[in-house]
């Protein structure tokens, strides 16, 4: 090689490179041929400076402009070699740490301040004890498995700010080098519109994290801080909403590359996906194989949830409010007639055609009725004088039309001030709207207040509704379920939209039996039994006088189980628990219903009694031919 190239010595350092983004890494710190850098020729991939650059080759590559680095000494030349952020990466890390824990315990102590002050908003732990559970989890998850996306399974109003926050605390103040992030690889995004949101989680977070937080209308913002990310961690709450194929949400993922289970691999990405109401998106997140884990959020006694409401008969059914007769009829019954001088206040979900109506019903029976929609709204300060002051000495009727859906916090000081709230009755009803609407924002961590006797509801909604959901939560892998949503939408976690992503074959599951239906008499003593443990041994007795020993035989095995022993009342469960197994017997066809997955590991029997028809019927899982 001529004497003149070897003395030629390099212009530019790795950091300037750093600086002006021409160079990047992958996780096993080689360099990525698809960088400036590599492609001109100025690195190779183990991050040596190749001996011939010269500063105007750098120059005409470099899209910014900056003052060039003075040449180095030839004492300095090895340490090029040195990827920069080796050299100062477990500083860094150190430092990174030391922040999110300094910002962590700083948020607690807020929170317990302001839960001394008695502010409604915060909570008696910062983060409790079930939420730390399962962020440890999901933690190890990532850590010892080589997923690229947990989605989480929980229910309304459950906690999960404090389970993102424990999640990204966790990831960030890891002990494994290898594993940790820093803190400003954090996101928490959403493709729902809801500034509200943004700001109460903005209040609530670490102060660390708080310029990672970006609802619909700020995405944008997040373009620039995603493009070229590494070792990211991206938590995306309510799924659900706005995820469809090239909105927002999608264009901002897609165009950053960041829809590519390669790239995802090879630059450490993670992504966390939550709702109450996944069930769409977790049919198209099974389909990623190995690459996508489901978790179910762990849901503490006190918490009382949709079907704890529909079991106590707290939630009833909805009906059409379009008229004063029937608008009459809800004021009446379900609040002066329920309620007397238990002053409360009661919400109803309504529209501009009849909000007059129901104004009008409310003065005559001396009830205070206020709007509260975007363009007629009620100030946090009134709104609080509503519930500390008014209340007190009067019933008084909120009609919505958009608020008090997902993602909005009623203060459990506030639920305990509420009586009847009703759902806008629609002909053909969402399953996801009414599970997020005024029945979920009541559900929560106040199960206790209501088991000594504290009145509250009705609720009115659609049962059936409640019902789908129930089903899918307690077993959120059945494919078969019947779930009522309007229109069928294209999003964006479909595998389709997922580059280098191998699609996982469904699994077809024979454990399904034909059901078995058994007619009795109308005195049976089952019909009025409530005692789970009798109710079994009348079934029992039952088989055993019609001769049906193969079901009894199963159903007495040490290794089965009971899943549940009903009596469908609502015409919705009715359909689905009776006429529908029925029909499946009639046709010598298997059948099943939702089972949790612990249960599906196990040989099952579900009992459903009919009061109309006066019959048992039978839905079996067998496990190994044991029926």
């Amino acid at each position: 090689m001529p004497s003149s190239v070897l003395a030629i010595e390099p212009a530019y350092t790795i950091e300037y490179l750093t600086e002006t983004k021409m160079i990047r890494f992958k996780v096993n710190g080689k360099v990525d041929k698809r960088c400036k850098a590599f492609k001109n020729n100025i690195v190779d991939v183990d991050c040596n400076l190749i001996s011939d650059t010269t500063a105007e080759m750098v120059r005409g590559v470099a899209k910014k402009t900056l003052k060039p680095k003075p040449p180095i000494n030839k004492e300095m030349k090895n340490s090029n070699k040195i990827h920069l952020s080796d050299v100062n990466k477990k500083e860094k890390l150190d430092l990174s740490r030391e922040i999110v824990d300094n910002d962590y315990k700083s948020a607690t102590n807020r929170n317990k301040e302001s839960f001394l002050d008695g502010n409604v908003k915060a909570s008696s732990e910062y983060i409790y004890e079930n939420q730390k559970i399962d962020a440890h989890n999901i933690t190890e998850k990532f850590h010892n498995d080589n997923l690229r996306c947990i989605s989480i399974i929980k229910r309304t109003k459950v906690g999960m700010d404090g389970l993102m926050i424990e999640i990204a605390k966790n990831i960030t103040t890891h002990s494994d080098v290898e594993f940790v992030i820093h803190w400003k690889n954090v996101f928490f995004l959403t493709g729902m519109s809801n500034k509200t949101w943004e700001n109460d989680f903005k209040e609530k977070i670490p102060n660390c994290f708080k310029e990672n937080v970006y609802h619909h209308g700020q995405l944008q913002k997040s373009k620039v801080k995603l493009e070229n990310i590494q070792n990211a961690l991206i938590i995306i709450d309510e799924i659900d909403n706005g995820d469809k194929n090239f909105q927002k949400l999608h264009n901002i993922l897609k165009n950053n590359g960041l829809l590519d289970i390669k790239y995802m691999e090879e630059n450490n990405i993670r992504f966390i996906f939550v709702s109450a109401t996944i069930k769409n998106e977790l049919d198209e997140l099974k389909k990623w194989g190995d690459k996508h884990e489901k978790y179910s959020m762990t849901i503490p006694d006190n918490y009382i949830s949709h079907n704890d409401f529909l079991e106590r008969g707290i939630i009833k059914e909805y009906y059409e409010i379009n008229n004063y007769e029937t608008a009459e009829k809800w004021v009446k019954k379900d609040i002066i007639d329920n309620y007397s001088d238990d002053f409360r206040v009661h919400i109803i979900r309504t529209d501009k055609k009849n909000v007059s109506i129901i104004k009008s019903v409310c003065l005559r029976y001396g009830i205070l009725f206020k709007n509260h929609t975007s363009d007629d709204r009620i100030s946090d300060e009134d709104l609080t004088d509503i519930f500390d002051n008014k209340v007190k000495t009067q019933h008084i009727v909120l009609a919505i039309k958009g608020f008090y859906r997902r993602a909005t916090l009623i203060p459990n000081q506030w639920k305990e001030k509420i009586g009847a709230t009703h759902e806008r009755c629609v002909k053909k009803f969402d399953t996801n709207v009414q599970i997020q609407g005024l029945p979920g924002r009541m559900t929560g961590y106040w199960k206790d207040i209501i088991e000594n006797g504290h009145k509250t509801g009705p609720h009115r909604c659609a049962i059936e509704a409640i019902e789908q959901y129930e089903e899918f939560f307690n077993d959120p892998s059945n494919q078969e379920l019947k779930y009522d949503t309007n229109g069928l939408k294209k999003i964006f976690l479909d595998p389709r939209n997922i580059n280098n992503l191998k699609i996982k074959e469904e699994i077809i599951n024979n454990n399904k039996e034909i059901p078995v239906i058994i007619e009795i008499e109308k005195d049976n003593p089952i019909f009025k039994e409530k005692k789970f443990e009798i109710k079994n041994k009348i079934i029992e007795s039952i088989l055993k006088n019609k001769n049906e020993n193969r079901l009894l035989k199963f159903i007495k095995d040490k290794d089965t189980i009971c899943g549940q022993i009903s009596n469908p009342k609502t015409d919705g469960s009715y359909k689905k628990h009776i006429t529908d197994v029925v029909q499946s017997a009639d046709k010598n066809k298997p059948y099943s219903l939702s089972l949790k997955p612990e249960i599906k590991k196990k040989n099952n029997y579900q009992v459903f009694i009919d009061s109309r028809k006066y019959r048992l019927c039978f839905v079996i899982w067998s496990l190994d031919s044991k029926y």
